[in-house]
């Protein structure tokens, strides 16, 4: 039998272990109701982070198709060509054509846009040549018009001014200059006569040495073979 020192330490004991697991209980069920808030804060604020950016860019292709309206329509050339895009996603963007949606934003406007842009006398043959090489550089053939008609017209700007567009493109990474070539030339039949008659005229132009008359040959061999496998 336990004497009465003996009952009152162990009630003691068991006051303080009763203690100790209702302080444990309490700290665990603590954490743990913390841990559920943190989590229901992280499935409320997911949404909020993974923004859709599709309404953004349509808002901000509309601003530049505003604005290049609006320069042509007051006859600002200048700055029409500042504001012209600079690479071809954009261009493709802004003129481009979709087979489910149609004409892109500015596709009808593309002929007078299109002149005015190379026409303009207050820009000079270098700064064309920058901006047009600028859009070629991995661009793409579509069934778009305005593709095949901006092709044209930086074909010709380019065998104008031969040397120009041989020392811009030399500056390039040789992929980045290769990529434009084949641009250029990419359209359905590439061996036909008349094509091949002007790859021959440019690299003459271009210098049948030069490194550019090379990738340019390169290129149109590239692209005779993809088009084949069409």
């Amino acid at each position: 039998m336990l004497n009465l020192s003996s009952e009152t330490e162990y009630a003691s004991k068991m006051a303080i272990s009763v203690v100790v697991y209702l302080g444990l209980f309490m700290a665990v069920s603590c954490n743990s109701s913390e841990l559920e808030l943190k989590s229901n804060a992280q499935v409320v604020q997911t949404p909020i982070v993974q923004v859709n950016t599709t309404p953004k860019v349509k808002d901000e292709l509309e601003q530049v198709a505003k604005r290049l309206t609006e320069l042509h329509d007051n006859k600002n050339c200048k700055e029409f060509f500042n504001a012209f895009p600079n690479t071809f996603e954009e261009f493709d963007r802004l003129y481009g054509f979709d087979d489910e949606k149609g004409g892109r934003i500015l596709y009808s406007k593309f002929p007078e846009h299109f002149s005015y842009f190379f026409d303009c006398p207050d820009v000079s043959a270098q700064e064309k040549l920058i901006k047009v090489i600028k859009i070629g550089v991995d661009g793409r053939w579509n069934d778009a018009v305005p593709i095949g008609v901006f092709e044209e017209s930086a074909f010709d700007l380019i065998i104008d001014n031969p040397s120009k567009a041989r020392e811009i493109l030399d500056s390039l990474p040789d992929e980045k200059a290769a990529s434009f070539w084949y641009f250029l030339f990419d359209r359905p039949h590439p061996t036909d006569k008349e094509n091949k008659k002007r790859v021959d005229s440019l690299s003459s132009l271009l210098g049948k040495n030069s490194k550019q008359s090379k990738l340019l040959s390169e290129q149109y061999k590239k692209l005779v073979v993809d088009w084949s496998e069409h």
